[in-house]
Parts: structure tokens; sequence; C-alpha cells
């Protein structure tokens, strides 16, 4: 058993094919996390949500496998910076700890809350910048190539703008003090998010955008607006930042009520 737990000690990282192998390892896992999400959410969307595709939505073959290939190599960087963030904590350079006791459930549940705006936080300026016109043709163009988008949209991203997604990660941890189990859980929560609000379906109920939770949380008319339209709905999981900088568009409640079919 210890073999195949080779990665729990530092010394590993002295042998290049053990690290290769990782690297490897924790690629296939993103990936396949990655195309599960997205075909598990489109089973869920054919079978049991009835509700037509945003308008212009439709399938794309061509646009679909350009997506996954550039999935693929998002997947790899991704699997790369993670595993130097698994180095940096094995040398003591981050700040997880594995005892929930440390810091108490309370704190758990916070850093989660935290870790999550400060993303946000973190992505929508980036995003701004990153809608500047010289940086937009280098870095930002391929995710917006998908002007009508599908679950697999969510990890289509030039490399340069996959290492600036997931950088945030590793700095992060460095500074703040987090338990594995809540990095855990927001990932799978941005997972879940980024393949909702790509999905081209609004799923949400007809009163969401005026529910005092649901207004605050971005679903795929939100998302689909800004893929259409460059300059408004800048943020990924979250309304407020869009609120709060009064870049979410005035269209997005009459979008919205079209796509519940409460036109």
């Amino acid at each position: 058993m210890e073999h195949l737990l080779y990665f729990l000690s530092k010394d590993f990282w002295q042998s290049p094919w053990l690290v290769l192998l990782f690297t490897t390892s924790l690629f296939v896992v993103v990936l396949i996390r990655y195309l599960l999400a997205a075909y598990i959410y489109v089973l869920v969307l054919t079978r049991w949500i009835r509700r037509k595709a945003i308008a212009g939505n439709h399938s794309d073959l061509r646009r679909r496998h350009k997506e996954i290939r550039w999935a693929v190599v998002s997947s790899a960087i991704f699997s790369v910076l993670a595993a130097l963030t698994w180095l940096a904590y094995q040398y003591g350079l981050t700040r997880v700890y594995t005892e929930i006791h440390t810091f108490g459930i309370t704190y758990f549940i916070f850093s989660i809350i935290l870790m999550l705006f400060l993303y946000e936080t973190y992505y929508y300026w980036l995003h701004r910048w990153m809608h500047k016109p010289g940086i937009f043709r280098i870095v930002h163009r391929v995710h917006h190539q998908s002007v009508h988008t599908s679950v697999f949209t969510s990890f289509s991203f030039h490399p340069l703008e996959a290492i600036l997604q997931f950088i945030f990660l590793p700095v992060m941890v460095m500074i703040i003090p987090v338990h594995y189990a809540a990095i855990a859980i927001v990932l799978l929560l941005m997972t879940i998010s980024a393949v909702v609000n790509h999905a081209g379906v609004e799923i949400y109920p007809e009163n969401f955008v005026t529910h005092r939770i649901g207004r605050w949380l971005i679903g795929a008319t939100h998302h689909d607006i800004h893929h259409k339209d460059f300059r408004k709905n800048f943020g990924l999981y979250f309304t407020f930042w869009d609120k709060w900088m009064n870049t979410e568009s005035e269209k997005f409640p009459e979008e919205f009520s079209r796509n519940t079919g409460n036109d």
C-alpha cells in the first residue's frame, strides 16, 4: 500500500519519473472530473430540465471539440500548478492544515466563504483587465471564441489565462490558514458553478433574480450575456461586484425572464 502513497513523502521529488507519474495522475483526475461534470450535467439537462437552450446556443460539434482540446491543455496546466502547490506544502511553505480542531469548525466554514469571496474579487478585476484590447487578443480571446456557450466552454482557456485563473489558489494557501477539505469543497463548488454558468440553458427558477439569495448568484443567462456583450457581466460566480461597479447588464432581467419561460 505504501508504494501507492509515494507522494506523501517529499523524497519522491528527487525522482523525475515519480514526479512525472504524480503530475500525470493529477492531470487524469482533473480532466476526468471536468468531463464527468460536463457530461453528467448534459444528461441532467436533457432528461430532467425541460427548457430550451438560450437563443443561439445550439450544438456545434466542431466548436465543442475545440473547447475540449483547450480544456485538455488547461487541465495539464492546472495539474502542474497543483503539483507545485503540493511541493510547497511538503516543504512547509503553505498554511494548509489537516486537523479541523486547529482553528475550529466556525473558522473552517468561514474559510470557505472567504476563499470564494476573495476569488470572486480577484477574478472580477482580472476579467476586466483581460478585456483590455491588447490583453484580450492574447489571453482571453480563446474563451470568447465560444460566443454560444456549452458545458464544455467552462475549461476552454488560453494557457496564459489558465495560469492566471489557477495561480490564485497557491498564493492564497500561502497566506490564509485553510483546511485541505475546505480547499476540496471550494474547488468542487467552482467546478459545478462553472458548468452551470456556461451550460447555455438556464436552470434557476423564474423568481431567482429577485430572491434575496438568488439575486447574488450567477447562472447561464447572466454569463451568456457576457459572451455576447463583452462590456457587461464580468462576475464569475456571484453578481455583487457587477452590481457594486454598475457593470451588470440592464438586459439581464428581461433575458432571464425569457430563458425561464416567463416571457
